[in-house]
């Protein structure tokens, strides 16, 4: 059974197959001043007001949605969303090759990316500890039962000289769309080192 910091919820499976277990992250605070904790690599960072943050890795998962999808959990609910945050160190494949943020996001698009992906540099707070960032934008299809076409937004960054990147996926054409991408941006702006002057 997962450990979920509000009540339990079935992750898509493309997404949680994605990812290893290596570790455990933890919450503080409460409220808007939620944040998870990851101490393997050093930084925290916001839990979006609301959603549901899975402690069972170093990096959190949140889900704004808390019903079981059964079989089915390649598809999202309506208004349904995921942030999936990954360190490069911990996938297989050409993933592990890219050597900037932007690298990054060119090699995942390619071959999900159901068209040209939009990529563009980020701005990041200089508290953030962040040194690079970037975005990139795209459609994909899910291959699941319903054919559920889904958006992607990514943001890709370095930290304390690794990768890491956050997926935010939802269903394409939800009014909510742009809500959704605005609250990722907002989120991964708040990270912060664990360690002062870092």
């Amino acid at each position: 059974m997962s450990r979920i910091a509000k009540p339990s919820v079935a992750l898509p499976i493309a997404l949680a197959l994605a990812i290893s277990a290596h570790g455990q992250g933890k919450i503080e605070g409460q409220g808007a001043a939620t944040r998870f904790i990851s101490e393997k690599y050093g930084f925290s960072i916001a839990v979006p007001p609301g959603w549901h943050a899975s402690l069972e890795r170093d990096l959190p998962i949140y889900v704004n949605f808390t019903e079981t999808r059964g079989p089915q959990q390649l598809t999202l609910p309506a208004h349904g969303a995921t942030i999936v945050v990954v360190a490069q160190e911990t996938l297989p494949g050409r993933r592990r090759l890219a050597k900037s943020p932007s690298d990054w996001a060119e090699i995942d698009a390619r071959g999900v990316s159901s068209g040209d992906p939009a990529i563009s540099a980020m701005e990041m707070p200089k508290e953030s500890g962040v040194s690079k960032a970037t975005t990139s934008s795209y459609d994909e299809a899910t291959f699941s039962a319903d054919d559920q076409a889904q958006h992607s937004l990514a943001a890709f960054w370095e930290f304390d000289h690794k990768l890491f990147a956050a997926h935010l996926n939802y269903i394409v054409n939800d009014p909510d769309g742009p809500t959704l991408e605005k609250l990722l941006l907002e989120t991964i702006r708040s990270i912060r080192p664990l360690k002062p002057n870092h």
